[in-house]
């Protein structure tokens, strides 16, 4: 009996771990979503950036208010293109989907320049909100804070 509920129990983790690396659908998009994000924010067009959320969607960056609507959404991430950071990767860790709302959970890195030149690498997380809005899937809320300690610090 023990033998069979080893076996049991094994094969449930087995199947688990190999079902568990098939990437879905959700997260073929969303990882090309956030494909053309990078791609876009090191061409420097916050137009495209913005067009990937959704209208009333929300921007929560680190250290500033809630960004409302794609005109702030695009304001905020040109005046991130115009100060010089660059967007380094964004690493998916996990997404959950239910029904035409998904969210994800990841990691970026990117490098900021710093005053009197050079430049520091900012390591962080994010946890974004994805709608289905047709057949794409659009950012609705965008929350990410860096892991580097605040200044002064």
């Amino acid at each position: 009996m023990k033998r069979l509920l080893l076996a049991a129990l094994l094969m449930i983790s087995i199947s688990s771990f190999v079902f568990g690396q098939e990437p879905t659908p959700v997260l073929r998009s969303i990882e090309a979503n956030n494909q053309r994000f990078v791609a876009a924010f090191n061409q420097g067009d916050a137009a495209l950036i913005a067009s990937m959320y959704t209208p009333d969607a929300v921007l929560l960056p680190s250290n500033s208010p809630i960004i409302g609507n794609q005109l702030g959404i695009r304001t905020y991430w040109q005046n991130a293109i115009n100060a010089g950071v660059k967007m380094v990767s964004l690493k998916t860790s996990s997404v959950e989907e239910c029904g035409n709302t998904a969210y994800e959970v990841g990691q970026f890195t990117l490098t900021i320049p710093k005053a009197g030149g050079g430049k520091i690498t900012d390591y962080g997380k994010y946890i974004v909100v994805w709608k289905r809005q047709g057949r794409r899937w659009k950012l609705a809320v965008d929350s990410f804070s860096t892991n580097l300690p605040a200044s002064g610090q």
